[in-house]
């Protein structure tokens, strides 16, 4: 059995209460057989961001230039959520977290078309510099904002490097999930936390725009860099011919605009090898895969 209740119980809260959208608001995209007239696109939860669609609105714009469909935007509260309104029919295509991609593999089914790559990208532990906190050996009984249950930089990294610190990430410290990487950080400048889990960019990002100040909260720990950064994902039984097209339009299209979404170098078409590293690390963080899948 997994001992990582805080994921068991958030896939089961997926399970229970779709929070993407309602059958009755949005429809279902699976009623309408593999090649539907519009596609829904489910967007992660990042930023607290109101601009969030403005912002991913060239990686959409290659899914419909690829799919040859109008696409319909569905902003989402966790990374969970997607993947039980995929495995609902819900939504159709995904940008998705590269972690818990093999779990929406066993759980929805769903088909992994193109990864990003060449991404800085890498997970960070940030912590008030009034917290005396110098080392992750420090992190032990600390409070912790991560980010949400399904993301890998904000949640099922950093818990490897806890793990293999020697710190129990469900025992040895109090986290709590803070639903999205500023919120996280935020948590940490008003003081309801003592660090937050979070992407590099994502910290540096904020501390560029003057949201938070790099002297009184700054890097005490950090990851190797992570592969890939992005994934789009397609649900089970979408047509291969939309699926190909959405391909060849990330890999071969007009794509500048959405590598520098991601900060990417390169779109690949995905492999069963891209995600060996995050299987491994869910291995060893003991996430069942094949338990969450019969959840």
């Amino acid at each position: 059995m997994s001992n990582n209740p805080r994921l068991r119980r958030a896939l089961a809260a997926a399970t229970c209460a779709l929070t993407v959208c309602g059958a009755a608001a949005c429809g279902d995209s699976a009623a309408n057989g593999g090649a539907p007239a519009v596609l829904k696109v489910g967007l992660p939860p990042s930023e607290a961001n109101a601009d969030l669609q403005a912002k991913f609105a060239p990686i959409t714009d290659l899914i419909a230039t690829g799919s040859g469909k109008p696409v319909e935007v569905k902003p989402t509260s966790d990374y969970l959520s997607i993947v039980e309104a995929m495995r609902s029919g819900l939504i159709d295509v995904a940008a998705f977290s590269p972690f818990p991609t093999p779990l929406a593999e066993a759980v929805a089914g769903v088909t992994p078309l193109v990864v990003a790559k060449g991404a800085a990208y890498s997970s960070v532990f940030v912590c008030r510099t009034d917290t005396g906190i110098d080392s992750i050996d420090d992190l032990r009984g600390r409070k912790i904002a991560f980010v949400d249950a399904g993301s890998t930089s904000g949640n099922y990294i950093p818990k490897l490097l806890l793990k293999r610190a020697g710190i129990n990430p469900d025992t040895d410290i109090e986290g709590s999930y803070a639903g999205g990487h500023d919120t996280a950080q935020l948590a940490v400048k008003q003081g309801s936390v003592d660090c937050a889990a979070d992407a590099r960019s994502s910290y540096q990002t904020m501390v560029d725009k003057g949201v938070i100040d790099g002297s009184t909260q700054r890097v005490v720990a950090e990851s190797d860099p992570i592969p890939v950064s992005l994934v789009i994902i397609a649900r089970k039984d979408l047509d291969p011919a939309l699926e190909q097209g959405i391909v060849d339009s990330f890999v071969d299209g007009d794509n500048a605009a959405a590598l520098g979404v991601v900060k990417a170098t390169s779109f690949e078409k995905a492999t069963a090898a891209d995600f060996d590293l995050f299987r491994d690390a869910a291995s060893e963080l003991g996430v069942n895969l094949e338990e969450l899948s019969r959840k």
